[in-house]
């Protein structure tokens, strides 16, 4: 089986305040450490939702538009995926710059689409996905992954461990503390 990992990045960050994809943590981005996570265990690693990524990272447009959430950058990697041979996608999120090691292999391991219920952006979604998320985005329907996993009977895994995510710039503040020796 090929995963596509794909780090989910076309939020606004207004809580941020700025480019929270762009913030450093121990001299590397968040995209950077988001990358590092999905690259243990994926085949190729896009991000999704930007026009541009650090380390060369392929962009992929949010589909079928922009400003659609989480769901918009999951469609647009589902087509990618499906349109280069992958057979799912995983998805974290830009803030997520540390993940339990445990929880990625239990989101692999699952027998269909799954998402985590603490955080529900980190999630494994097959390809054959893609076109039932582009007509579910095009009606207009409940746009959070919560809702859009229900619909296709995604399972809600429990994450065995904390995961930190960087909502505002004090969530930064404080990991980086926790992280200095």
């Amino acid at each position: 089986m090929t995963i596509l990992g794909a780090i989910l990045a076309g939020g606004e960050a207004r809580r941020f305040g700025s480019d929270k994809g762009m913030a450093l943590l121990e001299g590397c981005t968040l995209i950077e450490h988001a990358a590092a996570i999905l690259r243990s265990k994926c085949d190729d690693v896009v991000v999704c939702g930007r026009a541009a990524a650090p380390d060369s990272l392929t962009t992929i447009a949010d589909r079928p538009a922009p400003g659609l959430g989480p769901l918009g950058g999951l469609c647009g990697a589902l087509h990618h995926a499906a349109g280069n041979g992958f057979d799912a996608v995983l998805t974290i999120g830009c803030d997520t710059p540390a993940m339990p090691p445990a929880l990625l292999d239990l989101l692999l391991a699952a027998r269909g689409p799954c998402y985590v219920r603490q955080m529900p952006i980190v999630g494994w979604w097959p390809v054959a996905l893609a076109e039932l998320l582009a007509a579910h985005l095009v009606r207009d329907g409940d746009r959070s992954v919560r809702g859009w996993g229900a619909l296709v009977g995604a399972a809600a895994i429990d994450a065995p461990g904390d995961i930190p995510n960087i909502n505002r710039p004090d969530d930064l503040a404080r990991l980086i503390a926790a992280r200095a020796p």
